[in-house]
């Protein structure tokens, strides 16, 4: 429980931010969910908060406060089965500096 309000934490942005920072790395995520996007019973909001999350746990990884210019790429694929929906996320992990002023 800790480590998912840890995780929680992690700053998820897909632009930019006004605030100092030092660039750790970047990161993706994919995730492949067997479902039909336009279904009325779909949410795709729990979907993209999902690979949102995994963003967040692969910067909580190297110990940094955010993900920013994330982006967020869909398709919707048949199958046999019937369709999927797969997501392909990506962001630059960053890490908040302290700054002090005058002196």
């Amino acid at each position: 429980m800790k480590y998912e309000k840890q995780v929680e934490q992690v700053l998820l942005s897909t632009g930019n931010v006004n605030k100092p920072y030092v660039i750790r790395d970047l990161v993706f995520v994919t995730k492949r969910i067997s479902a039909d996007i336009f279904a009325p019973d779909f949410d795709l909001n729990k979907a993209l908060t999902e690979v949102g999350y995994q963003l967040k746990e692969k910067a909580f990884a190297y110990g940094a406060t955010a993900v920013i210019n994330c982006h967020f790429e869909y398709e919707r694929v048949p199958g046999k089965e019937g369709p999927s929906f797969e997501i392909f996320a990506y962001g630059t992990v960053v890490q908040f500096t302290q700054t002090t002023i005058g002196g």
